[in-house]
């Protein structure tokens, strides 16, 4: 809550009729971020405290702002059942004429003045400034500082010095992002934060957020541009049944709370709220995931969740519980009425301040968790806020995020499952065991290292290794009608499947040893006789191309003999070689080529003859005037012209 005089207060509330409660918005914007100096817990602002040093590049008043554009939403938390932790960013719209400048990425200050008192609205940042469908008009959508915390901090996170306190990892974040803080102490500021996350990327705010919830409080950049800490103050107790207000009973607490401001007037039209008290929280309980135990604190059954907050990974359960109790004091017992009220825009009033509104027939207590003003001249204010009756289950901030230490010991137990799980991630191993109606499994596992499963079906057990390093998996799976065999690495597998009637084999490279054949993983294979009773070595190799006997090996149509002949010959015998060993056809290295009918041409180491004495004949083919002729024939026809010639030169 803001300190600013009664008077001026009562000014924002009047309805504006007559020229001293007029408003007048300023939009300042510099160069450079904004340095300001105001006292604490007032933005009223004298010669002293204005931007030090600092002066604007452009202004905006009054005159340039089109009617009502200005709107200022702030949130501490918009969901729909309070979750804490949350640092949610203020934005700023309004449309403007005649502004040459552009304005995209400028910081700028905005206030409000009334009766001579001027007020900051708070400092953004412009997001977009675009042309609207009248030219001369822009419409300005910016956000505060808070904006400042949506960035990469892996590099600063891994660049820590561990261990350290709380209070010296947030004073580090923000000096990293830039954002200054309001000079508070934290309930857990003395805890030790260690390494306990390996992020390739992590974002500033999940950072934030994670510090805020387990000090059970929301992140908020002020008027100022500096981060605060908001803390929701307690709420008052509610008389059983009714909600008649009693001298002792109403106003509760909340209403004497110095940070509580009670809403005299609003429109009763445009007011709704629940009738219903959201009720307080009861227990916590933090977690490293749903089903571990982890620590709880407090009695009751409605328990706020603390689940994955990376602060806490690796804690000892007595850790664990004080982290728990420093939470709860911060968190329990804070009830609300949901509710939407709309009234006299209260510039003063800060999101996480109490609020309490009497009605003609109840009293609403409430707290500012959401709120949009809007106008300037009709300047109003709407608080929304929600709530259940009771949390369901609410799982706090969540980021995901790879942990570095953590340990949990998880038990689920269902209609379809019960299920065990023991993890320590700073040794980096897991055990589970799961058992389903249909289906049992086991599984221990390394993180970086090796992983192994069993899975018991009916119809089917299944083993499988993994080795995470090198890539490679083993794995056999047993079914009544067959066995499979798989061990891959990477894209490459080789696979076995044995069924009653047949064995199947797939490999990319297959190799064997034997006592009487092997092959290599390059394919040379190497085949011996099987010893038979009598001691002679028999057997043979066969395909549908080829075949490799006691006698002779045939490849497709050719044969070649093992019988000390010598010979390879193709299955028509039009072709017959013969070393110089000797065989059918006599003593000499050998070629025979038979057209299938006459006598065959035989070509020898030495001569060229045929087996009865002479030279089968020799025709000519082609495109020429003796095709169809034998070699034989032409030669004697040459021979018959050339001496018809001679006799004819003789008688000349």
């Amino acid at each position: 809550m803001l300190v600013i005089p009664e008077e001026i207060k009562e000014k924002f509330r009047a309805d504006n009729r007559t020229g001293d409660t007029a408003r007048t918005v300023r939009l300042r914007f510099y160069d450079e971020e904004i340095q300001l100096l105001f006292p604490e817990e007032t933005l009223f602002p004298d010669d002293e405290l204005f931007p030090i040093d600092q002066d604007p590049i452009y202004v905006i008043d009054n005159f340039q702002i089109s009617n009502e554009t200005l709107a200022i939403t702030e949130s501490l938390c918009d969901s729909q059942d309070i979750t804490f932790g949350s640092c949610d960013s203020a934005q700023f719209e309004i449309t403007v004429a005649d502004v040459l400048l552009d304005l995209t990425g400028k910081e700028f200050m905005a206030t409000v003045e009334i009766a001579g008192y001027e007020m900051a609205l708070g400092i953004y940042t412009v997001d977009s400034f675009i042309r609207q469908a009248d030219r001369r008009l822009k419409k300005i959508t910016a956000y505060d500082r808070m904006q400042k915390f949506n960035t990469d901090v892996a590099e600063w996170y891994t660049g820590l010095t561990f261990p350290m306190t709380l209070k010296q990892f947030r004073d580090s974040l923000c000096e990293h992002v830039g954002i200054t803080q309001i000079d508070t102490t934290l309930p857990l500021d003395d805890m030790e934060v260690t390494e306990t996350i390996e992020p390739e990327q992590l974002s500033g705010w999940d950072v934030l957020k994670a510090v805020c919830e387990i000090n059970g409080c929301f992140g908020h950049i002020d008027k100022t541009g500096r981060l605060t800490y908001a803390f929701l103050p307690k709420a008052g107790l509610f008389p059983a049944e009714t909600l008649f207000p009693d001298d002792e009973l109403f106003p509760a607490d909340m209403a004497n709370y110095d940070n509580t401001e009670t809403l005299s007037y609003y429109n009763q039209s445009q007011t709704s709220y629940e009738d219903y008290v959201v009720a307080p929280i009861e227990r916590v309980q933090i977690r490293q995931e749903e089903g571990d135990v982890g620590a709880i604190y407090g009695d009751g059954s409605n328990t706020y969740v603390i689940q994955g907050n990376f602060l806490v990974y690796g804690k000892s359960a007595d850790e664990l519980l004080s982290i728990a109790m420093a939470a709860h004091e911060q968190i329990s017992g804070r009830t609300y009425k949901p509710c939407k009220i709309v009234g006299p825009a209260l510039p003063w009033v800060e999101v996480g301040d109490g609020l309490v509104c009497y009605t003609s027939d109840d009293v609403i207590e409430t707290y500012c968790l959401k709120r949009t003003i809007k106008g300037v001249q009709r300047m109003i204010d709407t608080y929304t806020v929600k709530g259940s009756i009771k949390l369901e289950e609410n799982f706090g901030i969540q980021a995901q995020i790879i942990q570095l230490a953590g340990k949990a010991a998880v038990i689920k137990k269902s209609v379809e499952e019960v299920s065990v799980r023991v993890e320590d991630l700073k040794e980096y191993t897991e055990s589970q065991v799961s058992i389903l109606a249909n289906q049992i499994t086991a599984e221990v596992k390394r993180a970086t290292e090796a992983e192994a499963k069993l899975s018991i079906r009916a119809d089917e057990i299944t083993l499988s290794v993994k080795n995470l390093k090198e890539f490679t998996e083993s794995q056999i799976s047993v079914l009544a009608d067959r066995i499979l065999m798989k061990v891959s690495k990477g894209e490459v597998s080789s696979q076995l499947s044995i069924e009653p009637d047949q064995i199947t084999l797939k490999s990319n490279r297959l190799s064997w040893t034997s006592t009487y054949s092997s092959m290599t993983s390059d394919g040379i294979l190497t085949c011996k006789g099987i010893k038979a009773v009598d001691g002679t070595f028999t057997g043979t190799l066969e395909t549908d191309v080829f075949y490799a006997g006691d006698d002779e090996v045939i490849f497709g149509d050719f044969t070649v003999t093992a019988d000390g002949t010598n010979v390879f010959k193709s299955s028509d015998n039009s072709i017959v070689f013969q070393t110089r060993e000797g065989g059918p056809l006599g003593s000499y290295p050998t070629l025979q080529i038979s057209r299938g009918s006459g006598t065959p041409s035989v070509i020898t180491d030495h001569h060229m003859e045929s087996l009865t004495g002479y030279f089968g004949e020799v025709y000519i083919t082609g495109d020429s005037w003796w095709e169809g002729w034998s070699l034989t024939k032409t030669m004697k026809d040459v021979y018959s012209k050339i001496s018809k010639l001679q006799n004819q030169i003789d008688d000349i």
